[in-house]
């Protein structure tokens, strides 16, 4: 049967992590998907992980030299044939019930492209520090904040439109995609969590945030979507303007604060374990859990 969802799933030496986010995808409890694994130049036990993996499930893993995330990603879609499509982190989880509902947002609502979804934040160590709200969708917020985030599904028309992920902005290619997509197709959010985002020093938002990993200051991102759509940049600077005079909290600012805080706290104590975390893996090729509540939240069996 041809799959109707593919997820494609970057890996870079992150083999202690990549168990998690496997098991995340083959747990899903929507049966019709293909999962198509990048790994992108690994030096540690990623091919070990996948070898093993393959034993047991059937995957197509693509194995090149590094060549970052934005082309890891365009080789991994160009092996896909669902009719709709994602890709998750090797150090993230999607909760059991991502596709399922995401799917059935997409199959409602055939006005919009793409629909995503809230998030739990969760440590190294998978104790999780609670759930992310994301915001209602804006077209015009959308230029301020990634307002899709981590989990999301779009359909194969949004890239056969907008087209692939732009190696000029690594480690803001899902955000600028977002923003190309908008040109073409309505976006919408699902309130529900399905999906655990992994924090940790060297994440790659975390690296971000120290600025160690930015290869685009935010100015000069800000300064090419404002050459790009300057008519609608216009319009989020009188949103953004009448959001500030009249005070109002809204919800795109407030959390933002909230996701800014919880990556300040990332680097609380930098030599030691973060915060809610027990002590790290000694061989970071060990697998680390994840919490068993959220999974079980999905499925409606909240556990203790």
């Amino acid at each position: 049967m041809t799959a109707e969802a593919s997820i494609v799933l970057p890996a870079y030496n992150q083999a202690h992590y990549l168990p998690a986010a496997l098991d995340g995808v083959f747990a899903q409890t929507y049966p019709h998907y293909e999962l198509i694994v990048v790994n992108d130049g690994s030096t540690d036990g990623t091919a070990d992980v996948l070898a093993q993996y393959q034993h047991r499930y059937d995957f197509t893993v693509i194995t090149q030299q590094n060549q970052g995330l934005p082309r890891a990603l365009n080789a991994g879609f160009a092996r896909t044939h669902g009719r709709y499509l994602t890709w998750t982190s090797s150090d993230n989880v999607m909760l059991p019930t991502m596709l399922d509902v995401l799917v059935q947002a997409l199959v409602d609502d055939p006005s919009v492209g793409l629909v995503y979804a809230d998030f739990h934040v969760i440590d190294d160590k998978g104790s999780d520090w609670g759930r992310f709200n994301t915001v209602d969708y804006d077209p015009y917020w959308l230029l301020y904040a990634n307002l899709v985030h981590c989990c999301f599904l779009y359909r194969r028309e949004c890239m056969e439109r907008a087209g692939g992920y732009d190696p000029k902005f690594i480690y803001g290619e899902d955000w600028e995609y977002w923003i190309r997509v908008s040109q073409y197709y309505g976006m919408k959010r699902v309130p529900e969590a399905l999906y655990l985002y992994r924090l940790h020093r060297s994440s790659m938002t975390a690296e971000i945030k120290q600025g160690t990993a930015l290869k685009m200051s935010h100015a000069e991102f800000a300064a090419r979507i404002r050459r790009r759509m300057p008519a609608r940049w216009m319009m989020l600077m009188l949103k953004r303007c009448w959001a500030l005079l009249s005070r109002s909290n809204h919800p795109v600012i407030s959390e933002g604060k909230n996701w800014l805080l919880a990556v300040a706290l990332c680097q609380v104590d930098s030599e030691g374990p973060m915060p809610g975390a027990g002590a790290r893996p000694a061989d970071r090729n060990q697998a680390v859990d994840v919490p068993s509540r959220a999974f079980d939240e999905t499925r409606g069996k909240v556990s203790g």
